[in-house]
């Protein structure tokens, strides 16, 4: 007979639960055959070879990326040169084409609900948008985004940064990109220029013969600056903006939600959004509407058509369970010498009552 205990002992514990299981308990020795040594030895062999594949993609990614650097260097020179003197020309950084970050950003699906009236006029100042690695020997490491601003009379900053932070657990496994903390550098606003909050006046208590002033408190609203520029990761707070009042408890997965959903927003920055930034702005790299809609209905259309064939099979086995119940009803009558099984009342015509 099939002994599963014999067929684990005979086999060893699975690589996962080896080291977990108690030796003492099941009378199991440590795996250290020759079998298994020699098997170690040719994937530490491969491990090498790995390495060695590695880093020379290393070496190719750096060669290309100074070459990339060279152009995207080029595209910020012809941004920032004036092409003709204007009165305005202090309020934009890239003069050849004012708002050009901002338009990239407004036509990204990544960042567009996320940018408020009160952003763009500070967005204006936007000189370039530039990614870096955080170490470049190793790319599992994680990227940096730089947000490169002209002097603005919102804040002090020339430089804004957010760090993606990355985390290999296993190094037998090829993870995809996880992050697992993002730093954003804070911003120094300067006094009353702060588009975060908004100034609300508050009503002076009644009952004062006095008549004073309604005081003024800063009250955070939704902003780019807000949601861009926060730390999130173990041992960070939930931002205050993402909590919801009518929950009484935080929800456990929400950090992790938010990091997931702020390191999609990089990684676009990174692959597309920075690389192809003139096709942003002039929208030829927007997906086109009616084609997505389309798409959605196309895909609705034969969810639909699947679910009137369901309930077309469903009425077919209805009649047919209805016509066999009336036959039995009929055969068992007459047999058993009594008036019978009556069989499913037939529903009546016209509306109920």
């Amino acid at each position: 007979a099939y002994n599963p205990l014999a067929q684990r002992a005979f086999w060893g514990p699975s690589p996962s639960s080896a080291r977990a299981m108690q030796v003492e308990d099941f009378g199991w020795q440590e795996l250290n055959t020759p079998a298994v040594q020699d098997l170690e030895a040719l994937d530490n062999e491969y491990l090498e070879v790995e390495k060695e594949y590695n880093d020379e993609l290393s070496r190719l990614n750096q060669r290309f990326e100074a070459q990339f650097g060279v152009l995207l260097s080029k595209r910020n020179g012809v941004l920032t040169r004036q092409a003709q003197p204007g009165p305005l020309d202090h309020l934009c950084a890239t003069r050849a084409l004012p708002g050009f970050w901002r338009m990239v950003l407004l036509n990204s699906d990544e960042f567009q609900e996320d940018i408020e009236r009160h952003d763009e006029p500070v967005l204006d100042y936007l000189t370039d948008i530039v990614w870096e690695l955080l170490d470049e020997s190793c790319r599992d490491k994680g990227f940096r985004i730089r947000f490169v601003f002209a002097t603005n009379p919102y804040f002090s900053n020339e430089l804004l940064t957010k760090e993606y932070h990355y985390e290999k657990k296993n190094p037998y496994v090829s993870d995809p990109e996880v992050c697992t903390k993002i730093v954003a550098s804070p911003i120094d606003w300067h006094t009353g220029k702060n588009v975060t909050v908004e100034l609300i006046a508050k009503k002076p208590k009644s009952g004062r013969r006095r008549v004073t002033k309604p005081k003024r408190e800063e009250v955070p609203r939704p902003s780019f600056f807000r949601r861009c520029f926060r730390n999130l990761g173990p041992g960070e707070e939930i931002p205050e903006e993402e909590l919801d009042e009518e929950e009484d408890h935080e929800d456990p997965d929400l950090m992790q939600y938010l990091l997931e959903d702020d390191h999609e927003q990089g990684v676009a920055l990174r692959d597309y959004l920075i690389p192809h930034a003139v096709r942003w702005f002039t929208g030829e790299a927007i997906e086109d509407d009616e084609e997505a809609s389309e798409s959605e209905e196309g895909a609705e259309g034969s969810e639909e058509d699947d679910d009137e064939e369901d309930e077309e099979d469903d009425e077919d086995e209805d009649e047919a369970t209805a016509a066999a119940g009336r036959k039995a009803a009929q055969r068992q009558g007459p047999a058993a010498g009594h008036r019978g099984v009556k069989g499913p009342k037939k529903k009546k015509s016209g509306k109920g009552r």
